[in-house]
């Protein structure tokens, strides 16, 4: 008795384990009809056009190979088997919609051994359809009364986490709205993030090409260039430019690692600290990591590139820690601002390893895509920061600067005051010289000669010749006055003509004082001199023999001009008189007349030698010709 009693309460929990191990999952459609999922099983497959009879075992959606699999790359057959079941038999007058969260990675839907849908690439390289959600409207006429059956066909790799994610069944209004509520979180967040990133950096990309100096924005630019490179994976749903899945993967894990890098570089330079060899060390170990990761095989991934993410994320949470730390003792606003950034960011980060870590919350949404508009409502708020505190010191600047300006120009103006005075004192004195040496030179001379005439005259001048001589100090001193302007003077067209009016006066009074003078002058210029030149070197010849008359008591003069050089040109005046000290003359000064033409001779940059000794005195005058 006992026995049989104990075999029927075996029985009976065997039947109720039964009972609660193929449960069915019931889903309402609308008030009248719900589908009912009778069982949902797996089984391994060669390949899409094998779908094997045995081997089938009950599963859980969302499933990962991992739980039943482990290390499993390859294809699968999933089965949902399910029937509608309406009130009173009521008959369903819409359609139903299907609506799968993801496949890892590619697939195909069948609907009662009828495709409904299929990936671009069912083979290497894979479509990724593990980050788009779909759905399928099944018309009431394609559904069986009695049971329905889905297949839905997955490839993909133990390292990528293969498997099915949640189904659903419902009317076509209801699921829209769940779709597009799941496209939101999955997609649309992440193109905001993109769009974000990419605005972002070409700003800080173009300043820092404004500003070279300015490596913050170099580094933010290029940390937003990884970054949209790395979350790009989540939207796009082929594996190209990528031979398979697993350089794409691959490809993945280097633009974050880049991206954690120069982001890490960003917020040190940001708060302006430079760790020169601890940077390069971190940047060789980059080199080799990456290396590695190519190097990888496919069998290690699912081990070494979480150890490699989680490696990096550790060193955005070191560089966080300091930044924090610089932003409490320096307590400068810009650092205070973003270090609050980027706690938000740490917080959604670990929340986000929580939750991909544990396998019951595999399904649950990331919250990495609400990082983005924290990240960027600071950034900006920085940067406004930065650009208030700009314009203030530009505008304090620019007070002080037209303080300054004020304070030179009345200092310029004040001095450029003094130097027209100077300058007028200057020209006023240097017309009182010119016009002290002209009248010694020339006004001088022609006074000399006529007082040496009326002195040595043995009897009474006529009239005439006294009123001719009258006219002479006129004219020379006419001459004076008319050689003010002596630059735009004339030259004369023959070295004849131009001593001519000279030669004449001197020539006269020599006869008569019984001096044999004797000229030799070139009949053509051969360097043409200016006019100031010759106005100088007239006023030399002038002064020369006036002293030969004067003081040297000579009897025979000498006055030639002569080209030393295509371009340089001698006066010489030689006399046999009594001569006189050199050496007093030019140490001492004490000939006025001496005095006069070497300071005329250096105004035109020429030169004067002299040469005294009794019975032969030489006055030489050189200049250097254009």
């Amino acid at each position: 008795m006992k026995p049989s009693v104990l075999h029927c309460f075996i029985l009976f929990l065997l039947c109720l384990v039964s009972r609660i191990s193929y449960a069915e999952i019931k889903q309402s459609v609308n008030s009248q009809c719900s589908v009912h999922i009778n069982a949902i099983s797996a089984v391994k497959t060669p390949s899409q056009l094998v779908l094997p009879k045995y081997g089938w075992q009950s599963v859980q959606l969302p499933d990962n190979w991992a739980k039943h699999w482990q290390d499993y790359s390859g294809s699968a057959w999933y089965k949902i088997q399910w029937k509608l079941l309406c009130q009173e038999n009521t008959r369903l007058a819409e359609p139903i919609a299907f609506a799968v969260d993801y496949i890892n990675s590619a697939g195909a839907i069948f609907l009662n051994g009828d495709l409904l849908w299929q990936d671009q690439n069912l083979q290497e390289p894979l479509s990724k359809s593990w980050n788009m959600p779909r759905y399928w409207i099944l018309p009431a006429s394609g559904l069986r009364s009695d049971q329905n059956e889905i297949l839905i066909y997955v490839n993909g790799h133990a390292f990528q986490s293969a498997g099915l994610g949640e189904i659903s069944f419902n009317n076509v209004q209801q699921n829209y709205q769940l779709h597009q509520k799941k496209i939101w979180n999955s997609r649309t967040l992440f193109e905001i993030n993109i769009i974000l990133s990419i605005t972002f950096g070409i700003i800080c990309f173009v300043i820092w090409l404004l500003r070279p100096k300015e490596t913050t924005f170099g580094w933010f630019a290029l940390s937003s260039l990884l970054w949209v490179l790395f979350i790009s994976n989540v939207l796009i749903t082929e594996t190209w430019p990528y031979s398979n899945s697993l350089r794409a993967t691959q490809a993945n894990l280097v633009f974050f690692i880049l991206y954690i890098l120069s982001f890490c570089i960003y917020l040190l330079r940001f708060i302006q600290t430079h760790f020169v060899k601890i940077e390069r060390a971190i940047a060789l170990g980059t080199v080799f990591t990456i290396i590695g990761i190519f190097l990888t095989p496919q069998h290690a991934v699912r081990f070494i590139f979480p150890l490699i993410f989680l490696s990096y994320v550790s060193l955005f949470f070191i560089t966080y820690l300091y930044l924090s730390y610089q932003a409490v003792k320096l307590r400068k606003m810009e650092y205070v601002f973003l270090a609050i950034s980027l706690t938000g960011i740490v917080i959604f980060a670990v929340l986000d390893i929580i939750l991909l870590s544990s396998e019951s919350m595999s399904n649950t949404q990331s919250l990495l895509p609400y990082s983005a508009p924290i990240i960027t409502f600071f950034v900006v708020m920085i940067l406004g920061l930065r650009l208030v505190r700009n314009i203030k010191k530009v505008e304090a600047f620019n007070a002080e600067l037209e303080v300054k300006v004020k304070q030179v120009s009345d200092d310029l103006s004040s001095s450029l005051n003094e130097k027209h005075q100077l300058e007028i004192e200057n020209v006023r004195l240097q017309e009182r010289i010119r016009l002290s040496h002209d009248l010694h030179d020339g006004l001088g001379s022609s006074l000399v000669r006529s007082m040496i005439l009326v002195d040595q005259s043995a009897h009474n001048i006529p009239n005439k010749q006294f009123l001719s001589m009258l006219k002479l100090l006129r004219d020379d001193l006419r001459q004076i006055i008319d050689s003010g302007s002596s630059v735009d003077n004339k030259i004369p067209v023959s070295p004849i003509m131009w001593v001519a009016p000279v030669r004449h006066r001197f020539s006269q009074l020599m006869d008569e004082l019984e001096i044999s003078s004797k000229w030799t002058f070139p009949r053509e210029w051969q360097a043409v001199p200016t006019a100031l030149q010759c106005l100088t070197l007239i006023r030399v010849l002038e002064e020369s023999l006036t002293n030969i008359i004067k003081h040297s008591q000579a009897k025979n003069v000498t006055v030639s001009m002569v080209y030393l050089l295509e371009n340089q040109l001698s006066l010489l005046v030689q006399d046999d008189g009594v001569g006189f000290d050199t050496n007093c003359v030019e140490q001492q000064g004490l000939s006025i007349g001496m005095r006069s033409m070497k300071m005329r001779l250096e105004r035109i940059n020429a030169g004067l030698k002299l040469s005294s000794v009794t019975g032969c005195t030489i006055i030489q005058a050189i200049v250097q010709l254009k």
